[in-house]
């Protein structure tokens, strides 16, 4: 017989909400080892100590963490789905009964309490700590690297840059594009086509600080650059920088990361792996004095850009009058630092190259010049470090980090930016670091991985530490019994 079920929804639901969710759940581990309690002391003093009380910030906070890591961009279908799904409801401490909060409440504490404040920061720079104080992380060993993410703005929101000029700058100008022997006014039909822009000459009235960029194959699209700095322990992000895309922007993003990094978790970096982008002197020479050794594959192209033709250890340097001397007994006089090379510069006499007999040996041009980077000996350094095992690992080292852009990417919805404003793009950028710090974390304690046990004096002694000594004095006794066994055995006791 064919059965039939009549549903008729019951009055009253007697269930505990923590039984719903699985022992291994993602949520029960965050809500486990993760301490989110520091949240309202970080925000009490945005908050009026008068007034109707608002919403427990630390519940925005987990809302906006769910978003993160379910890959839920939009904050309505975010509010929508803590809604219906009792997991989530449990994780943020609502219960089944209580309202969610409005999907604007998050734009109007983003626009108004929380603009610019820092508080996100905060909050991610307390994540680390916490993975500080269970010795997931070295502060030793560190790797940097940038990506592109795509704009929210369109290629067509592109407009000229005005520029401030003089009357008659000005009144020049429009007669030079217009004049008055053939006027010509735009149709309604017209269209840009053809014409060349960059970031020099237009802007986009959408998002002005996103720039165009172009990374690998693809034209170039507006963006705004990601940077992130990686401890190699356990590839826990230390460092997120919101950048534009310019020629520089990384380099300067990862020194400013390692100087608050140094400051704010009283870390000691020895060495940064990093990728041919950051192979610059003025990178190198920042590395070196902030005492760490800079992984980065510096070539020289020097040999091969100059074939055939005498290299620079071929001519004598006179250290008193600064200048140069080649094999023929000619000086190279010192012209100064090129602005844009940043090089130092020597060039030899045009009379002189002219009647020499080894000029086709020696230059290609009227006469001969020789060039040394401002910051040559830094990169020498630097370019001993890449024969050593050491650069080796950290080149290998480096591939984790893009695993990181790309999960970002991918699970997070850090392929195109969900807000407008550097500032605002920045705080994408750390909640998406922080929820990703918060999944290493809590899967490398569930695995029980060393962590720290706190005294009650408030004093962290790491695991680690007791571990590692047990094994030294175990491997000691073990040797010691061998040793005294193969005396036994060969008789020499």
């Amino acid at each position: 017989m064919l059965g039939k079920r009549n549903p008729q929804e019951p009055l009253f639901y007697y269930f505990n909400m923590a039984n719903m969710i699985p022992k291994n759940h993602i949520l029960r581990l965050i809500n486990k080892y993760v301490d989110f309690s520091f949240i309202r002391k970080k925000v009490k003093h945005l908050y009026s100590e008068t007034g109707r009380p608002s919403i427990d910030p630390e519940i925005l906070i987990r809302m906006l963490l769910i978003g993160y890591l379910y890959d839920i961009t939009s904050e309505r279908k975010l509010c929508e789905e803590v809604k219906m799904h009792i997991g989530y409801r449990w994780f943020v401490s609502l219960d089944m009964n209580e309202e969610i909060p409005d999907h604007s409440t998050f734009s109007k504490n983003r626009h108004g309490r929380f603009k610019e404040s820092g508080v996100f920061q905060e909050i991610f720079d307390e994540i680390v700590r916490q993975c500080i104080s269970y010795s997931l992380v070295s502060g030793e060993h560190l790797t940097t690297d940038g990506s592109l993410v795509k704009a929210n703005a369109s290629m067509k929101s592109m407009e000229p840059v005005i520029m401030e000029m003089k009357p008659k700058d000005y009144i020049k100008k429009v007669e030079q594009e217009n004049p008055v022997e053939e006027p010509w006014e735009p149709d309604d039909d017209f269209k840009r086509k053809g014409e060349k822009i960059s970031n020099k000459t237009h802007r986009s009235k959408t998002d002005p600080d996103a720039r165009l960029a172009r990374k690998g194959k693809g034209g170039a699209k507006l963006a705004h650059g990601v940077n992130y700095l990686m401890d190699n322990k356990h590839q826990i992000i230390i460092g997120v920088k919101a950048e534009r895309p310019d020629r520089g922007g990384e380099t300067r993003a990862a020194v400013e990361m390692i100087k608050q990094s140094k400051w704010k978790f009283k870390i000691k970096p020895q060495t940064l792996g990093a990728d041919k982008g950051y192979a610059t002197g003025e990178f190198v020479y920042h590395m070196i004095k902030e005492g760490i050794t800079p992984h980065v594959p510096i070539m020289d192209t020097r040999s091969q850009n100059d074939k055939g033709i005498f290299p620079i250890t071929k001519f004598s340097f006179d250290a008193e009058h600064n200048e140069f001397i080649c094999p023929q007994g000619k000086r190279l006089k010192y012209l100064g630092i090129h602005k844009k090379s940043r090089q130092f510069v020597w060039r030899a006499s045009i009379k002189d190259c002219k009647v020499c007999p080894l000029k086709g040996k020696c230059t290609r041009d009227r006469a001969r010049s020789l060039s040394h980077h401002i910051y040559e000996n830094y990169l020498k350094q630097a370019r001993v470090q890449t024969k050593t095992p050491f650069y080796r690992i950290s080149q290998r080292m480096r591939k984790l980090i893009e695993g990181l852009f790309g999960e970002a990417k991918e699970y997070m919805g850090l392929r195109v930016a969900k807000f407008r404003r550097l500032w605002n793009v920045e705080e994408q950028f750390l909640l998406t670091a922080t929820a990703q710090n918060i999944k290493k974390m809590v899967k490398l304690l569930h695995r029980g991985k060393p962590r720290a046990k706190k005294v009650a004096q408030g004093v962290v002694i790491p695991s680690g530490y007791t571990t590692y000594w047990f094994k030294m004095v175990f491997r000691a006794i073990k040797m010691l019994f061998r040793l005294n066994f193969c005396h036994y055995y060969y008789g020499l006791v």
